[in-house]
């Protein structure tokens, strides 16, 4: 049994890390994702129209993002990601929604923001 126990921990050390589907080479989400996908019922399209900061946090969670990861892609901590997973708090500020969209890659027009020159 302990010959098994060693195998499997061996195996496990060896094997390739897992891909996330959508995750791309450099770690951006898949561009894709903000025009055809869906979560929880829902296009992202949608909440993203709506600005469902929360919704879209939790999908990127889904897809094996950490709270982290989100926080560095976005310019917030990972204390303010945590409480706008957690509807604690909303994400209202203009500003903060352009940095979302920048370092999500998400287009910015489907989050109703102005486009610059």
């Amino acid at each position: 049994m302990a010959s098994n126990t060693r195998a499997a921990t061996i195996a496990a050390i060896e094997s390739p890390p897992m891909r996330f589907a959508g995750w791309r080479v450099n770690g951006h989400p898949d561009p894709d994702w903000w025009i055809n996908g869906c979560f929880e019922g829902r296009p992202l399209s949608d909440l993203l129209r709506r600005r469902d900061i929360s919704s879209v946090f939790r999908f990127l969670k889904s897809r094996g993002w950490s709270q982290s990861a989100i926080a560095a892609a976005t310019g917030t901590t990972e204390n303010q990601v945590r409480a706008i997973i957690q509807s604690r708090q909303r994400v209202t500020s203009y500003e903060v929604l352009e940095r979302i969209a920048e370092g999500l890659r998400i287009p910015r027009g489907m989050m109703g923001l102005a486009y610059g020159p």
